[in-house]
């Protein structure tokens, strides 16, 4: 009887695994094969998987995983300040939001809290312009009113925008250490 009950249990928990051993991602993140001309940030308010995949850096190899946030900005959050005072016309920020990433485990940095919710500070803010569009990760990095000159850094360079989610490169460094890779964002069901 108890011999029927372990196999039945180790049966029931294979079935409920995701994929087994030696089976391919359900939702592969690769890299971009032909990025787009031009991006916009249109459209991409709204819940998604984010994955990060190191493909240089100490951590080459690993990949990070975490829901990801985006939300729009409201008006008076919309253009960079230049360093007069003026609005700098270069890009727009139409978007910002929050992630639960583990950025050091592929070798990244966040500056400030990534999960900040504070439009002021967000802990993710887009940044838009010239058919481009750029994900700025951490808290510190997009506190308005601040401009830095160094210190860490994190940015995803959006590359292709589909129904189903966006993808493209990351950046990532602090002092001599980088790291980078590709990644995918896939819109949360």
């Amino acid at each position: 009887m108890s011999a029927s009950w372990h196999i039945g249990g180790v049966l029931l928990l294979a079935g409920c695994s995701g994929a087994n051993a030696g089976q391919s991602d359900p939702q592969p993140c690769t890299p971009v094969e032909s990025a787009a001309a031009t991006v916009s940030a249109d459209g991409l308010a709204g819940e998604y998987n984010l994955k990060l995949v190191a493909t240089s850096g100490a951590k080459r190899g690993t990949t990070a995983a975490g829901p990801l946030t985006l939300m729009p900005h409201d008006s008076a959050y919309r253009s960079l300040e230049s360093a007069g005072g003026s609005s700098d016309t270069t890009f727009t920020l139409p978007l910002y939001g929050t992630t639960e990433l583990d950025f050091a485990s592929v070798g990244a940095v966040a500056p400030g809290d990534p999960v900040s919710s504070d439009p002021a500070s967000p802990g993710v803010l887009v940044m838009e312009g010239a058919g481009r569009v750029m994900l700025r990760m951490g808290s510190e990095a997009n506190r308005r009113g601040v401009r830095r000159f160094d210190g860490g850094y994190t940015a995803l360079q959006v590359q292709q925008v589909t129904d189903t989610g966006f993808a493209g490169t990351w950046r990532s460094g602090v002092g001599l250490e980088e790291s980078g890779g590709h990644f995918c964002a896939d819109r949360a069901t």
